[in-house]
Order: structure tokens, then C-alpha cells, then sequence
């Protein structure tokens, strides 16, 4: 159960960058062109045209990182 809450554990955008060694902007770029998968880009509930926010997943941030959690050898 925790493994699976922490799988679902978001990262904000900036936090990743540093993780990644990039600017912001950058990562929305290669998110958007799908050069990483760390998660989603979806359209912003707010309709304000071509506003996206970027969902930043830690299990896949980890894994496009080279990282690997306790118990995922197992799997």
C-alpha cells in the first residue's frame, strides 16, 4: 500500500528540473514533444486557451533517473 501511494506521489515542475539538470521551461519543452516520460501534460482546467499543466510523477521521474526504489528488483 505505501509502495503504491508513493508511486502516485507527484513532484512539482521546478523540483524536477533540478532533479534533471534543467531549466523549467525546458522540461515542459521535452514533455511536451515526448522526449521524457515523467508523467502527463494535460490542458489547464481553467479554458484559458493553450494553458497546459505538467503532472510530474516521482516513480516515473526516479525511473527515467536511472534510480530504483527498495523492492522494485523483485519485479
Amino acid at each position: 500500500m505505501i509502495q503504491k501511494e508513493r508511486a502516485s506521489e507527484r513532484v512539482s515542475l521546478a523540483q524536477a528540473a533540478r532533479e534533471l539538470g534543467l531549466a523549467p521551461q525546458g522540461v515542459r519543452e521535452y514533455m511536451k514533444k515526448g522526449l521524457i516520460d515523467i508523467g502527463a501534460v494535460v490542458p489547464a482546467a481553467s479554458g484559458r486557451g493553450k494553458s497546459k499543466r505538467y503532472l510530474i510523477y516521482r516513480d516515473k521521474l526516479d525511473k527515467f533517473l536511472g534510480k530504483e526504489r527498495v523492492g522494485d528488483a523483485d519485479n
